[in-house]
This record gives structure tokens, C-alpha cells and sequence, in this order.
């Protein structure tokens, strides 16, 4: 067995052992070549790979991404794409391959590893991996039985808008714990553009473009993934949540459902259109993996950082994002840092 980082003539045999386990009954091939060759971040060696007798059976992704922890910039090595062949599995190759892929974001220089997962926190916390719960929502058999008169929402077109878009969004997140930094070739890459990235509806407010919604239908509901404003005017989101409770009209669906910060306006607007409080829950997907000590400390700064990593990382990240105050020595550090809002991750982000 063999790990290591992907051939340039190996690529094509990944992308169709991505589809293999991912996505078997799908023409999802292109998918995952544009995941490869339409990110502007992408390297070679980002691709690890398992290799037996010739054939590679293991697969795993790094994604290259910027996120804000309490004001600072942090480098996150995103893990996604882990997969062993079904004809392997069960001989460690997953665990080997994640330490593989620890060692390289170390050497690297990334600040976090950061992953989101499918299939439960288990495997990955055996590895030293930390889960941040994050909130979900959903509004249950919604009925709404007129059309709103707000005309102020409209359809948003890629080249006219994105760089107001990439403007509410930047204002909107900035001072969050958890959230992606957007460059411009995130924005125009072509996996933000398979995965949605770029919002449909949008509020003008006199004359410019105010806020927008980032939704999809989906079988049973309408999933919102996002919601930004470039201030937290009510009638702005008042507007985006009305366009949200007719989509579901249109598409005769009765729950409206997402992940949005518990005191997001939007849910606040929704409440009153639907006149509801909406049930609260949380997913655990997100998970974090210190990779280099020193860096994080002198990103964030504060006072009172112990010199050595914390033995309990999981005080360290539930610290930092606000879950607990950190304890192992860490909440006197953790207090002398900006406060944390949140935390959050848009789903929109998710790799």
C-alpha cells in the first residue's frame, strides 16, 4: 500500500472513483473533474491517494480555504472526498489516509484542518478530530394562502450583480466565528458554481442592491443556505422572507427549513410572516483538527496563550467557537480575544 499525493495522469481515475461511491447512479463524472480543474487553488498534491498493486482504491481532497475565528484569518486544509473502494475497506486505509493527509496540511502550513461530514462524528473524533455543533431550523406545515405584493425582490444575473453580491456578503459575515472568506476566484470557481454559491433573489432598496437569499427547493422544503443584508434593516429581510414563503406556495411544499444564526433576522421576518416560532435544532458536522500551534496563536493574539498546544484540543475549539469557555489553561486566553459571534459556516460553503 501506497499513500501518497495524485499523478496529473491519475486525476481521471479519481474523478471516476469519486463517482463510483458518491454518486453511482448519476452522470456525475463532470462534477468532479470541475471540483479539479475549474479551482484556481487547486494544486496537484492537494489529491491524496491510496495506490494497491497499481490501482488506486482510496481517495481524499484538500480543499484550500480561509476562514475568521475571532477577527482573525486563519488557513483551514478542507477534507473532503474521503473514500476507500468498496473492495478495500476495513484494512485501516481510511485511518492512514487521513494521517496521511494530517502530515501534508502540517507540512503545508495550514493553520486548521476542517472537514464536514456524512457519515457521523465517531471516526473522525478516534482521530483527534473536535465537532462544533451548528444550528438548524425548520417551520413545519406552512401554509400560506396569498401572494405577497412586495416588488422590490428580484432575479439576480451572475455578471450584473456579483460584485455588490461579494459586497452584503463580505459586511454580513465579517464579524462571524466559522465563516469562509470569499475571494474573487471563489466566487467565480467552478465548484461555486455547482454548488450554488452565487444567491438567485435579491432586495433593492433604493436603488441598490440591499440583501439576498440563498435558497433551494428540494423534494419536502425549501432548504435557505443563505441570507445576507449590507445592514439589518427588518424590511429588507421582511422582503427576502416573503419571497422564501412564496417559493414554497409555488412549489407546493409545506416546511421551510436551513441553517441561519439563531438571532438571524431572516428567521425573526419569517416568524412574522408565518406567524410561528420556528424549532431549533443542531448539526455536528463541522469538525476541526489543530494543525500548527504557533501560527494560531500569533493570528489571533490575545494574552495568556500557553506556549505548548493544549493537550485537551476539544477545549481549544469548543473555546474558540463559543461553545464553552476554554478551559485547560485556555479561558483566560479565550476571554482577552475579541467576542465570538456565532459560531457559523454557511451551508452554501460546505465542501
Amino acid at each position: 500500500m501506497e499513500i501518497r499525493g495524485a499523478k496529473p495522469s491519475e486525476l481521471e481515475e479519481g474523478v471516476s472513483l469519486q463517482r463510483l461511491v458518491f454518486r453511482p447512479n448519476e452522470d456525475a463524472f463532470e462534477r468532479y473533474r470541475t471540483y479539479v480543474r475549474e479551482d484556481p487553488s487547486y494544486q496537484l498534491d492537494q489529491t491524496r491517494v491510496v495506490i494497491v498493486d497499481g490501482k488506486m482504491v482510496g481517495h481524499l481532497r484538500i480543499w484550500d480555504r480561509l476562514i475568521r475565528v475571532r477577527g482573525a484569518q486563519l488557513r483551514a486544509g478542507g477534507i473532503g472526498s474521503v473514500l476507500i473502494h468498496p473492495d478495500y475497506r476495513g484494512k485501516g486505509m481510511a485511518h492512514a489516509l487521513m494521517k496521511d493527509a494530517e502530515s501534508y496540511m502540517s507540512e503545508a502550513g495550514y493553520d486548521v484542518g476542517l472537514l464536514f461530514t456524512i457519515i457521523g462524528t465517531t471516526f473522525y473524533e478516534a482521530q483527534g478530530w473536535t465537532p462544533i455543533s451548528l444550528p438548524i431550523f425548520k417551520f413545519a406545515n406552512v401554509t400560506h394562502n396569498r401572494k405577497s405584493s412586495v416588488d422590490t425582490v428580484r432575479k439576480l444575473t451572475f455578471q450584473a450583480d456579483l460584485d455588490r453580491i461579494a459586497e452584503v456578503y463580505e459586511a454580513s459575515s465579517k464579524e462571524l466565528t466559522g465563516p469562509e472568506i470569499r475571494s474573487r476566484d471563489y466566487w467565480l470557481s467552478g465548484p461555486s458554481r455547482i454548488k450554488g454559491v452565487f444567491p438567485e433573489w435579491g432586495v433593492d432598496r433604493g436603488g441598490e442592491l440591499s440583501g439576498y437569499v440563498n435558497f433551494e427547493v428540494q423534494e419536502n422544503e425549501i432548504w435557505v443556505k443563505e441570507a445576507c443584508a449590507q445592514a439589518r434593516e427588518q424590511d429588507v429581510f421582511f422582503a427576502l422572507a416573503e419571497s422564501v414563503v412564496d417559493a414554497a406556495l409555488e412549489e407546493n411544499v409545506q416546511r421551510i427549513a436551513g441553517s441561519l444564526p439563531k438571532g438571524h433576522p431572516l428567521m425573526q421576518a419569517l416568524g412574522r410572516v408565518l406567524k410561528r416560532e420556528p424549532a431549533w435544532d443542531t448539526h455536528d458536522e463541522m469538525m476541526l483538527k489543530l494543525m500548527n500551534w504557533e501560527s494560531v496563536k500569533q493570528k489571533l493574539g490575545g494574552e495568556g496563550a500557553p506556549e505548548d498546544p493544549p493537550e485537551d484540543e476539544g477545549s481549544l475549539w469548543c473555546g474558540l467557537f463559543g461553545e464553552r469557555t476554554g478551559d485547560a489553561g485556555l479561558g483566560a486566553w479565550i476571554r482577552s480575544l475579541p467576542e465570538c459571534v456565532g459560531p457559523f459556516y454557511w451551508w452554501t460553503d460546505i465542501f
